[in-house]
């Protein structure tokens, strides 16, 4: 045996045995967090009505908007500073993005409370859904604070520490809702039980931050206006897709009523291994793909992407071919529902999975060059085929119709980023250089 073929060999196992640990943790976090997902959902299908399950998702989909758009804003900035900065300068980038989001964010709860009493007074919500309302306000700005602290850890590689305050996170949230399901209004108790076990969840991240890498308050003035430029466009980007992959529960909320929410969600809930892995691995594709672009050329770095992809959509089929077959006992057993044209929204679901997967992938690359632009005018013209199709189909074939316009958005969002990766790889090295973020 050749003695260097076997040190290579030692030297690359070791090499990526902290990438394979580091990929771990962060699949854990979000198995965790899908397993909690999980949960809660069987408790509130099996133990409220659909209306009330209706309102929590509805909920929660305004949660993951608002915090979606503090990640877009935020997070491709963060990453690409963050690479190759000084501790200083980093303790600088997260103490003034710490410090400019607390001033913000009261004027901009200010702002959603006095657009809830219009609403109020004007006959839009009823006294149900304004308390619910209220509510989701209060779970939305600590959601916020959660996600900032765990994005930072998860852009400093740090996905141990993120999976310790989940558990706390998982152990809350599950049994608020539980109690919630005791009471008259349970999704408004358990959109506050998502409030409080968010908060305890940030406080833990934020000491746990504070011990690896201790932030200056006062650093980065101005950091939010000098990254805006570009963040306005991200942030964009993500709301218009919010429009299509989640936006569609409000669409069928007021074309077939809440209750019809309640059926597209808990047969979503059946797929939530496939947004598993397509989250776990996510949550630390961009600065991983930043990293793979210092050391090797693009298009072998969306070969690697792609080798990904293909690796999860082979688990996924396995995982959807079981599902098909025990499909009635779930619903029977589990569940304990029974949903009009199921088999129709399983599969529709599942083709949706499949795309998703294959778009967390591709996008990384066109984020990591920048090209916030051409992502979110792709995301618009995928949302407005969305919305549109979403509408028409539930006036024709009713609830799929809503997945149909889901699936058909997801189509064309993966069509172009395939165009544009391609287009991306092809560009002569010296346009490849990763750009500077300008400065205010």
């Amino acid at each position: 045996m050749d003695p260097n073929g076997t040190r290579a060999a030692v030297k690359l196992l070791r090499g990526t045995g902290p990438f394979a640990r580091m990929f771990g943790s962060a699949i854990s976090v979000q198995a965790l967090l899908s397993a909690t997902s999980l949960c809660v959902g069987l408790i509130l299908i099996r133990r409220v009505s659909d209306e009330q399950y209706g309102f929590y998702v509805l909920t929660l989909n305004v949660v993951m908007l608002v915090t979606a758009l503090q990640n877009a804003f935020i997070q491709s900035h963060m990453v690409v500073r963050m690479t190759g900065s000084s501790d200083a300068a980093r303790a600088d980038l997260i103490g003034g993005l710490y410090r400019e989001q607390r001033q913000l964010l009261p004027m901009i709860a200010l702002i959603a409370l006095l657009a809830l009493g219009i609403c109020g007074l004007t006959g839009l919500f009823n006294r149900s859904a304004i308390i619910v309302a209220i509510v989701a306000i209060v779970a939305v700005f600590a959601t916020l604070y959660r996600e900032f602290f765990r994005m930072v850890l998860l852009t400093l590689r740090l996905p141990d520490r993120v999976l310790k305050a989940d558990l706390v996170y998982a152990a809350m949230l599950i049994a608020g809702v539980f109690l919630a399901t005791w009471t008259p209004l349970p999704a408004a108790v358990a959109a506050f039980g998502l409030a409080v076990a968010a908060f305890v969840c940030g406080s833990l991240c934020r000491r746990s931050l504070w011990r690896f890498q201790p932030w200056n308050i006062h650093g980065a003035p101005g950091i939010l206006r000098e990254i805006a430029p570009l963040g306005a466009w991200t942030c964009s980007a993500s709301a218009i897709h919010w429009l299509f992959s989640q936006g569609y529960n409000f669409l069928v909320a007021g074309t077939l009523g809440v209750t019809a929410v309640a059926a597209i969600a808990a047969t979503r809930i059946l797929i939530m291994p496939i947004n598993l892995l397509s989250t776990g691995v996510g949550s630390l594709m961009l600065p991983t793909v930043s990293n793979w672009l210092q050391k090797q050329s693009p298009p072998t770095v969306l070969r690697r992407q792609l080798m990904i992809a293909g690796g999860m959509g082979a688990a996924a089929l396995c995982y959807f071919a079981v599902l098909w077959l025990i499909r009635d006992w779930l619903f029977i057993h589990v569940l304990k529902k029974q949903i009009e044209n199921r088999d129709s929204l399983l599969l529709l679901w599942f083709g949706v999975g499949l795309l998703m997967l294959l778009r967390d992938q591709l996008i990384y690359l066109l984020l990591s060059r920048s090209r916030f632009k051409s992502l979110t005018v792709l995301t618009f013209l995928s949302a407005l085929i969305a919305l549109a199709t979403s509408y028409f189909g539930m006036h024709l074939i009713g609830t799929a119709g809503a997945l149909v316009g889901v699936l058909l958005g997801e189509l064309v969002n993966v069509s172009g980023l395939v165009l544009l990766s391609i287009a991306e790889v092809r560009k002569p090295a010296a346009a490849l250089t990763t750009k500077p973020l300008p400065s205010a």
